[in-house]
């Protein structure tokens, strides 16, 4: 019982007492763009501030994977058009910090999600299911009193409504998209309509990175060559996320609680080329 009581209790503990080596390793970077003068004080503050945050507001993911996105953006010169979306936002936590990484970098937040819950599952989606409809729901009102509270809402734009009756409106080119959405159905609806958005290099994150069939999209040949006509572009820590100082090894117990997350660049390629000469027909 003391073993099981000390394993409790450090996994509580780590978050915080592994701030220090998370900004080391995610900031010690030679590609974050000098004109955001990020001194190792900002870093180390910024991630505090997050930290806090995710104590603050319930989140569906950790301030390690939004320092991850904030490296990310913090590569990206401020030369380069494109503002920064997050679909699914469910009580703002995640919606704060990245309004704080934008307002650091000078770029608008647009914020994506039905404000009423996950929707009515379709049939053939894998992840759906009746008993979840409406789970996860933040109302408008209480996302925007967190970010006011804890963020900076004056970066923010929300855009209520379900991502198939939204998404294809958007027209804003894209620095940086972070999915939270659950759904195979969701995943789809963002991708397609938001993917083109997305500039040269940048960035799309996902927090489903733990099944490794929900990934799967992201290399899948069928699907980005009938949507555009291009090979798929892989999807970095697939299965496991990326080392964000984390301790999940996969695959997915609801016992642990993995706080990583997974990413791909436009541009990068997960298609598999390769033909041996003599197998070739």
């Amino acid at each position: 019982m003391l073993e099981v009581g000390v394993t409790a209790w450090l996994r509580r503990v780590y978050p915080a007492l592994s701030l220090p080596l998370v900004v080391l390793f995610l900031f010690d970077d030679q590609r974050i763009h000098p004109s955001y003068g990020m001194t190792w004080t900002r870093k180390t503050k910024l991630a505090l501030q997050m930290l806090r945050n995710t104590r603050r507001i319930k989140t569906g993911t950790s301030y390690k994977a939004h320092l991850a996105i904030a490296a990310k953006l913090l590569e990206t010169p401020p030369s380069v058009r494109g503002v920064v979306v997050e679909c699914g936002c469910w009580n703002g936590g995640s919606t704060a910090n990245l309004s704080l990484i934008c307002d650091l970098v000078g770029r608008d937040l647009i914020v994506y999600d039905s404000f009423e819950g996950l929707p009515a599952g379709e049939p053939n989606d894998k992840y759906a299911s009746p008993d979840s409809q409406g789970t996860y729901r933040g109302s408008l009102d209480v996302v925007q009193e967190n970010v006011r509270r804890c963020g900076a809402i004056e970066r923010c734009q929300f855009r209520k409504g379900w991502f198939r009756d939204t998404l294809p409106h958007h027209d804003e080119p894209i620095a940086l998209c972070f999915l939270d959405v659950d759904y195979q159905a969701s995943l789809h609806d963002c991708v397609v309509n938001l993917w083109p958005h997305l500039i040269d290099d940048g960035h799309l994150f996902t927090d489903e990175y733990v099944h490794v069939d929900y990934c799967a999209l992201f290399f899948s040949e069928r699907f980005w060559k009938q949507y555009f006509d291009t090979t798929p572009p892989g999807l970095m820590g697939t299965g496991t996320g990326v080392g964000v100082g984390q301790y999940y090894l996969g695959p997915f117990d609801w016992r642990i609680n993995p706080t990583s997350i997974a990413y791909t660049r436009k541009g990068s390629s997960g298609w598999w080329d390769y033909v041996r000469e003599d197998d070739a027909t």
